[in-house]
C-alpha cells in the first residue's frame, strides 16, 4: 500500500510486533517507579487511631493517613468534648452519603490520633493536598494550618482549596490528636478530605515534596520547550497553523500540570473562583486546539459540521466560565471536561483506526495515543481507587516526543522538498549563467589569436604595409576588441550574481577618465554625424571611485549613447556642488518611453528601434546601474522620446588625506587606437638588458603561434612545448628567465605545472606567469596558491603581457645580483672571534713552538688573503683557489682544536673547473663548529672531489653530533635560517640552484654524522 510522504509503507506484524514492544516498556517503566517509591507496610488506621509505636521506618519514610478517621458531622471542633456523637469514615472519600450529612454541602470535625514512640522528641509534619472547599488543621489543639475559612454558615464561609504543610513539635509526649474542621458550600460534586493527607518526620516529608514538585517543574520545562519549538517554527516557517495551536496544547498542558499538582496555588494567590475558571479555561483551549491539530485527519462530514459544533460550543463554554458564578460552573463541569477530553478521544480513535494505513512517520501518532490513553487510564484509577503514587509525567513526555517527532518529521519533510526544489532551481539558474560564461569563455580564447595576430602583424610588418593595409588590420583589431566588450558583459554579469565584485577606491580624475573613454570610442563615430565631447572644468576637484569601474561606467552609458542616436553631440558632463562630483552622459538620439525606462535596468532588455543595428546583449544598463549602487549612488535616467536621454550619477570628493594617500591616475589617451590604451607606451625597447629565455606551455598551437608573434624582437629567446610534462624535461637541459603557461590543459593544468616547479624553484629563482582565460577570482586564488608569481586574462594585451614578463624578469635578476653581492659580502667578512682565538693560538705557539707558530701564521696569512681576494665577488672561481682557502681554514682550526678531529683530503688534483666562491669552504666550516666540536671524542672530517663523467660531485662528510631531521629542510631555506643563523648554509643552496638548477643534498642522523654534497655539471 502507497504511503504518504514517500515514507514506507509497515506491515501489521510489524505494527502489532512495535505495538506490543512499546506497551510492555510503557508498563515495565510505570511498575518500576511504583517499585521505586513504594512505602513500606505501616499499621492501618482503626477506629481513628494511628499507632505507629515500634514501627522504626517512620524516620525514613513520610505516610499517607488513609484508613477509617472518627467524624463528627454538622459540628466544628478543635478538642473532643464529653458526650460528643461521632461515626467513622473512610478518609480519603467523599462525605456524600455519610450519616447526618446532606450531600456534598455541610460541615464537619475529622478527628485522628496517632501515637508515637516516647524517645521520638522531633518535628512531625503534615501535607494537605485537597479539602472541599476550606479547612482548619489543629494538633494537640493548637492551629497550625488553614486554607479558607470553614464557618457553619454559609455568610460567613470562605472557600479555598488550596494545599498546604504543617508542622508540629512533640517535647515529651507520644500522642497527636489531629483535628481538621472543614466545610463547603461552594461544590456541589464533592465535599470533605478528597485526598490523601501525607504524615511524617519533617525531613522525609519535604524530600518527598520536593520529588513532586521537581518532576512536576521537570516535565512543565519540556514542554514549554517543544512549545516553544513549534512556535518559532511557526513563525520562521510557512505558517503552518497546526504548529500554532500545537504549541497552545502545550502551554495548556503545563498549566493543567501546575494546577492539578496544586504548586501554583503556593507560588500565586489565587481565589477559589479564579483557580477553577484558570483551569476550565486551559481545558477548553487545550481540546480546541488539539482538534485543530487533527482536524485535516478527520472525515470530510466531522469537518463541516460536527468541527463547527464543536467550536461552537467551546466558545459558549468560554462564555459560561467567565460570566457564571463558581458554584454554576462547578454542577455543569461535565460538560466542560466533555468539551476537554472529546478531542482527545476522538484523536484516539482515529490514530487506531488509520492503522491501515501506517507508515514510518504515523506509526509515531499511534506511539503517541497508546502513551496518551496510558496515562489517562492511570490518571482514572488512582482518582477512582485512590491510589497513592509519586507523580508519573513520563507517559504524557513520551506521547509528546512521538507526537513532536511525527510533527517535526512532516515539516522537515516538507521543508526537505522546498529546499531540493529551490536546488533544482538556483541550479538551473546557475548552468544558465555557467554556460553563458562557458560560451563566452570558448569565444574569447579566438579573439585572443585575432586580436593579437593582428597587433603583432601591425608592429612587426609596419614599415611594408601600405595604407589600406594598416587601416585593415586596425580596423580587424576593433572589431575583435567590441566582440570582447561583448563577452565581458556576460562575464561580469556572471560575478554580479556571484557577490565577487570588489571596489578599490581612490583619488580619481573624471576629467581623464572621461577624456579616456571618449578615446577609447572615437573609432564608432569616424563616419557618423555624432560628436564625442566632455564638457568639464579643468579645476573639477578629484572624485573617490573605482578608477577602472568609472570608466567601465562611463564607456558603457556613452557606447549605449552611441547605439541610440544617429547625430548630435554626445556629452560628458561634471559639475561640483554640495561636496559631490555630478556626472551625466547626454545624448540626442531616439529617448526612451516611460516604459522603456521601467525595463532597461533589467538584464537582457534592450530598446528597439530602427538605430538599434549595433547588437548586443542588453548588459551594460544593467551592470552599470550595479556597479553605481556599488559606490553608494544611484544611476538616475531622464528620456523623452526623440529628443535624448541623460543618465546621470553623483561621486563624493576626494578629501585630502584621501588625495595624499591615492595620487589621482591620469588615465589620458593620446590616441584614439584601443591598442595604446594599455599600461605602457608603445616603445618597442625593452628596458631588460641582455637575452630573455622564455619558456612558453600550451596545448593549443595557435595560441603558441599568437605568442611568437608578439614576443617576436631578438632579444626574447622563445621555446614553445605543448604540455607540462615536456616543460619539466626542459626545465631540467636548460636555464630559463620565465615560464609562461596556460591554465587548461590535458594532462597536467597550468596549477599542477606551476607546484612542480616550485618543488625545485622558489618565485625569485624562476618566475611563473599563468595566462587564464576565465579571470575569475577563485581561478586566480588558485594560481597564486600553486606558486605563480603573475597572471593574464585571455585575449591578452600584447604590450601588457611584455611588460608584465620584462618585470618579472627583472626582479629574478635583481634578485640575483643581490644575492651575488650578499655572498661576496660573505667572503670579504672576517669574523673577529675567530681572528682574535687564532691570534691567542700564536701567543701560545710562541712560548713553546715557534716552528708551529711560523705555520700558523702562514696559514692565517692565506685564509686572509683568499678571504678578501678581488676576485671572490665574481659568480665563478677556480676550484685549486676554493680548496686553498679551505685547507688554510682546516690547517688554524686543527691547531687550535687539535685533539678535536682528523682530515681525510679526496680530491682529484687534475680536475680544472670552476665553483662558486666560498661554497666549499661554507659547508667545511659548518662541519667543524656545529659538528664536530660538539663531538666529545676525536672526529673525521672527509673532503671529497670525484669527476663522475657528466659532472663533479663534492662532498663533505663528518662524524659529528648529527642534525635533527625536523631541522634538515629549515636550515637550507633562506627564509627561515635567515632569522636564527645568518645567510651559510642557505645561501649557499640558493646559489647552486641559481646557477646548476640544483642545491645542496643534506643527510644527517642525530648522533652519527652529516653528509652535505653537490654536483657541478662540466
Amino acid at each position: 500500500m502507497q504511503a504518504e510522504s514517500g515514507a514506507e509503507a509497515m506491515s501489521k506484524k510489524r505494527i502489532l510486533l512495535i505495538v506490543t514492544i512499546f506497551m510492555i516498556v510503557l508498563t515495565a517503566f510505570r511498575f518500576g517507579w511504583i517499585h521505586l517509591h513504594a512505602k513500606p507496610e505501616h499499621p492501618p488506621i482503626e477506629a481513628g487511631v494511628l499507632d505507629l509505636r515500634g514501627w522504626d521506618q517512620l524516620s525514613d519514610y513520610a505516610i499517607g493517613l488513609d484508613g477509617e478517621w472518627e467524624f463528627y458531622p454538622n459540628l466544628l471542633l478543635n478538642e473532643l468534648g464529653e458526650q460528643t456523637e461521632s461515626e467513622y469514615v473512610q478518609v480519603p472519600d467523599d462525605w456524600t452519603g455519610t450519616e447526618g450529612m446532606e450531600g456534598s454541602f455541610g460541615y464537619g470535625t475529622y478527628r485522628l490520633v496517632i501515637h508515637v514512640d516516647d524517645d521520638l522528641n522531633e518535628t512531625f509534619g503534615f501535607r494537605v493536598h485537597s479539602i472541599y472547599s476550606s479547612s482548619k488543621f489543629y494538633v494537640n489543639g493548637e492551629l497550625i494550618g488553614q486554607a479558607g475559612q470553614p464557618s457553619d454558615e454559609k455568610s460567613s464561609y470562605e472557600p479555598l482549596n488550596n494545599p498546604y504543610s504543617a508542622y508540629v513539635e512533640i517535647d515529651g509526649g507520644n500522642e497527636l490528636e489531629v483535628m481538621i474542621q472543614v466545610a463547603n458550600f461552594h461544590d456541589p460534586n464533592e465535599g470533605g478530605i478528597g485526598h490523601s493527607i501525607s504524615f511524617g518526620l519533617e525531613e522525609p516529608l519535604r524530600s518527598e515534596m520536593k520529588l513532586v514538585e521537581g518532576i512536576a517543574i521537570f516535565a512543565c520545562v519540556i514542554y514549554l520547550f517543544h512549545a516553544l519549538y513549534g512556535f518559532v517554527l511557526f513563525l520562521i516557517g510557512n505558517r503552518d497553523r497546526r504548529l500554532f495551536f500545537f504549541s497552545v496544547v502545550l502551554l495548556c498542558t503545563v498549566i493543567g500540570t501546575f494546577i492539578g499538582e496544586r504548586f501554583i496555588f503556593e507560588w500565586f494567590s489565587f481565589s477559589f473562583e479564579w483557580r477553577n475558571d484558570i483551569l476550565y479555561v486551559a481545558g477548553i483551549i487545550g481540546g480546541y486546539s488539539l482538534l485543530q491539530c487533527i482536524r485535516d485527519f478527520l472525515p470530510r462530514f466531522m469537518t463541516r459540521k460536527v468541527l463547527t459544533l464543536y467550536e461552537i460550543a467551546c466558545l459558549i463554554s468560554l462564555v459560561l466560565v467567565l460570566i457564571l458564578p463558581v458554584s454554576l460552573n462547578l454542577r455543569i463541569e461535565a460538560i466542560y471536561l466533555t468539551l476537554m477530553l472529546l478531542p482527545t478521544l476522538l484523536l484516539i480513535a482515529l490514530m487506531f483506526k488509520s492503522t491501515i494505513a501506517i507508515d514510518q512517520d504515523r506509526i509515531f501518532l499511534l506511539l503517541a495515543s497508546i502513551a496518551a490513553v496510558g496515562s489517562l487510564f492511570w490518571l482514572v484509577a488512582m482518582h477512582t481507587f485512590n491510589m497513592m503514587m509519586v507523580s508519573y509525567p513520563f507517559d504524557l513526555l513520551i506521547a509528546l516526543t512521538c507526537l513532536s517527532t511525527y510533527w517535526f518529521k512532516q515539516y522537515f519533510n516538507r521543508l526537505k522538498e522546498s529546499q531540493q526544489l529551490a536546488t533544482k532551481l538556483t541550479e538551473a539558474d546557475r548552468q544558465k549563467d555557467q554556460f553563458l560564461a562557458d560560451v563566452a569563455h570558448e569565444m574569447r580564447n579566438p579573439l585572443h589569436g585575432i586580436i593579437n595576430i593582428s597587433q603583432a602583424v601591425s608592429e612587426r610588418e609596419k614599415d611594408q604595409l601600405t595604407e589600406r593595409s594598416r587601416q585593415d588590420l586596425t580596423l580587424l583589431n576593433d572589431v575583435g576588441r567590441r566582440m570582447s566588450l561583448l563577452l565581458n558583459d556576460l562575464l561580469e554579469l556572471a560575478r554580479f550574481r556571484e557577490n565577487r565584485i570588489t571596489l578599490h577606491k581612490k583619488a580619481v580624475s573624471v576629467q581623464s577618465a572621461a577624456s579616456a573613454v571618449i578615446s577609447m570610442l572615437s573609432y564608432m563615430v569616424d563616419e557618423r554625424p555624432i560628436t564625442l565631447r566632455q564638457d568639464m572644468s579643468d579645476e573639477l576637484p578629484p572624485a573617490v571611485a573605482d578608477e577602472n569601474r568609472l570608466i567601465q561606467i562611463l564607456f558603457n552609458l556613452v557606447h549605449n549613447a552611441i547605439k541610440y542616436s544617429e547625430s548630435g553631440d554626445i556629452v560628458i558632463r561634471g559639475t561640483y556642488e554640495n561636496e559631490r562630483i555630478h556626472l551625466a552622459v547626454e545624448d540626442q538620439g531616439q529617448g526612451m518611453t516611460a516604459a522603456d525606462i521601467e525595463a532597461i535596468f533589467q538584464p537582457y532588455e534592450q530598446v528597439r528601434g530602427t538605430q538599434s543595428n549595433e547588437g548586443g546583449f542588453g548588459l551594460g544598463l544593467s551592470i552599470c546601474k550595479q556597479l553605481v549602487e556599488l559606490h553608494g549612488c544611484t544611476l538616475n535616467v531622464d528620456s523623452t522620446l526623440d529628443k535624448g536621454s541623460i543618465f546621470s550619477f553623483t561621486l563624493p570628493v576626494a578629501s585630502e588625506s584621501v588625495g595624499e594617500h591615492n595620487q589621482v591616475t591620469s588615465v589620458i589617451v593620446e590616441n584614439s587606437s584601443w591598442n595604446e590604451v594599455a599600461a605602457i607606451t608603445n616603445e618597442s625597447q625593452s628596458d631588460v638588458a641582455g637575452t630573455i629565455h622564455l619558456l612558453v606551455v600550451d596545448d593549443d598551437r595557435v595560441n603558441l603561434k599568437v605568442l611568437e608573434s608578439v614576443f617576436f624582437e631578438e632579444y626574447y629567446q622563445l621555446c614553445t612545448v605543448v604540455s607540462g610534462a615536456h616543460a619539466l624535461e626542459k626545465l631540467d637541459r636548460g636555464k630559463w628567465d620565465i615560464v609562461i603557461s596556460d591554465v587548461m590543459m590535458p594532462q597536467m593544468t597550468g596549477y599542477e605545472l606551476t607546484e612542480q616547479i616550485r618543488k625545485n624553484y622558489s618565485m625569485t629563482e624562476l618566475p611563473v606567469l599563468l595566462l587564464t582565460a576565465y579571470n575569475h577570482d577563485i581561478d586566480i586564488e588558485a594560481g597564486f596558491r600553486a606558486g605563480a608569481n603573475d597572471y593574464v586574462s585571455k585575449p591578452v594585451n600584447g604590450l601588457e603581457l611584455k611588460a608584465r614578463v620584462e618585470s618579472l624578469v627583472e626582479m629574478k635578476r635583481s634578485v640575483k645580483e643581490a644575492l651575488r653581492l650578499e655572498a661576496a659580502w660573505l667572503q670579504a667578512q672576517i669574523k673577529p672571534h675567530f681572528i682574535i682565538n687564532t691570534f691567542n693560538a700564536i701567543v701560545a705557539l710562541s712560548r713553546i713552538d715557534l716552528e708551529k707558530m711560523d705555520g700558523l701564521i702562514e696559514e692565517l696569512s692565506q685564509y686572509i688573503r683568499y678571504s678578501i681576494h678581488f676576485q671572490n665577488a665574481d659568480d665563478m672561481i677556480p676550484l685549486k683557489d676554493e680548496l686553498q682557502l679551505v685547507r688554510s681554514y682546516v690547517t688554524i682550526e686543527q691547531e687550535r682544536f687539535p685533539d678535536y678531529f682528523e682530515v681525510e683530503w679526496k680530491v682529484d688534483e687534475t680536475l680544472e673547473l670552476s665553483v662558486p666562491p666560498l661554497v666549499i669552504q661554507t659547508i667545511v666550516e659548518n662541519a667543524i663548529q656545529h659538528g664536530l666540536l660538539k663531538r666529545p671524542k676525536r672526529g673525521l672530517l672527509e673532503v671529497k672531489v670525484h669527476d663522475r663523467g657528466s659532472f663533479v660531485e663534492v662532498s663533505v662528510s663528518d662524524n659529528g653530533h648529527g642534525i635533527e631531521k625536523s631541522r634538515i629542510h629549515h636550515l637550507l631555506d633562506r627564509g627561515e635560517e635567515s632569522m636564527h643563523s645568518g645567510i651559510g648554509l642557505a645561501n649557499t643552496n640558493y646559489r647552486l640552484k641559481q646557477l646548476f638548477g640544483r642545491g645542496l643534498q643534506l643527510e644527517s642522523e642525530l648522533g652519527v654524522g652529516t653528509s652535505v654534497s653537490f654536483k657541478i655539471p662540466k
